[in-house]
């Protein structure tokens, strides 16, 4: 079970330009890391919804019940967009099949390139 206190070991985030820069550190995500990183988010970041440029890259499974909730109205609390990083077959898998599955409540894709991300993500700013 994650806590509050052991976010740091399973997310980093980081408020660059205008775009909330964050990475899953995990290999796996299930729903209390889910809930954890959006609660988390949330409390420091509560001042207006933020695009969010998520990097997946170590990621390797995610349970439904994560999936779900994250792409939730819960979930996209506070989130205007999301842009998600992925570097192999197995994160883009998992990207693709959650958008088109779990249907996220803002606009959500998936990117090879970060600084193309980026940019994608400054229109909702």
């Amino acid at each position: 079970m994650v806590e509050h206190t052991d976010i740091d070991e399973f997310l980093s985030l980081d408020l660059v330009n205008g775009i909330l820069m964050a990475a899953l550190k995990s290999e796996t995500v299930d729903l209390t890391l889910a809930k954890a990183s959006v609660a988390y988010r949330v409390k420091h970041y509560h001042d207006k919804d933020y695009p969010l440029f998520i990097d997946i890259k170590v990621v390797k499974h995610i349970t439904k019940e994560a999936r779900d909730y994250l792409a939730s109205k819960e979930g996209c609390n506070k989130a205007a967009s999301c842009a998600i990083i992925i570097n192999s077959n197995v994160t883009r898998v998992l990207a693709n099949y959650f958008i088109m599955i779990n249907k996220p409540l803002v606009p959500t894709k998936v990117f090879t390139d970060e600084e193309g991300a980026k940019q994608w993500l400054t229109a909702y700013i």
